[in-house]
């Protein structure tokens, strides 16, 4: 097993007070950033969303283990110059409305991730009931392959490890939204994907709720 595949990712999604996204982008860019690093916290991207009108920042960290993560996340929040930057940056009022965070591992058959471009989907499915590992075996087997046939990169591939879940989350990325079209199109209609669909369905469907966002690395995100 490579390292990548054996870190503890979090993802956290930072809801903005109104009117507060730049600021936060701002503080990442100038300063959380530099201090991520001082404390050794890896960085995998961060991301506003690109349709619609948002309000968030999605980022992704990595950690060796929970023990790891708990360490360098007290360290960094107990810092006294990200303290005095908190604080500065906060004169008028907290910069964050809500705060969600999940805890995810790479599955077996992820790359480690990477950015080709700078523009990512991010697609969550949650499984039938007992069906999460006929869905990996089907990625696995598969719907990447034909992901990157039809131009679609494989970013990254995560199950959650906090919890019982039925969930996989995953990552794509395209050269543009017209990119993006054009491969769903030659993916969705490739006689090779319905065959596999088909087959995998045999007993029913695999994939319970599906949901998915259009996301644009920030320009201070690591490629």
């Amino acid at each position: 097993m490579n390292r990548s595949s054996s870190l503890i990712y979090e993802q956290r999604i930072y809801k903005a007070v109104p009117g507060k996204l730049p600021a936060i982008n701002a503080r990442f860019a100038n300063h959380t950033c530099k201090f991520f690093k001082e404390f050794d916290i890896g960085m995998v991207g961060f991301w506003n969303d690109e349709i619609g009108a948002s309000n968030q920042l999605t980022y992704i960290t990595s950690f060796e283990n929970m023990a790891d993560r708990e360490e360098k996340w007290n360290a960094f929040q107990s810092h006294k110059p990200w303290q005095e930057v908190r604080a500065e940056t906060e004169t008028d009022g907290p910069l964050v409305a809500q705060v969600i965070n999940s805890f995810m591992e790479l599955t077996s058959y992820s790359p480690k991730p990477s950015f080709k471009t700078t523009l990512q989907e991010k697609r969550i499915y949650e499984a039938m009931p007992g069906k999460l590992p006929d869905l990996h075996n089907r990625f696995s087997n598969h719907t990447m392959g034909l992901f990157e046939k039809h131009g679609i990169e494989n970013v990254a591939y995560w199950t959650e490890v906090v919890g019982t879940s039925n969930r996989l989350v995953y990552m794509l990325g395209y050269p543009d939204l017209a990119g993006r079209e054009k491969g769903w199109s030659g993916f969705q209609s490739d006689p090779a994907w319905q065959t596999a669909r088909a087959a995998s369905e045999e007993n029913g469907a695999l994939v319970r709720v599906s949901k998915h966002s259009m996301l644009r690395l920030t320009d201070y995100s690591p490629r």
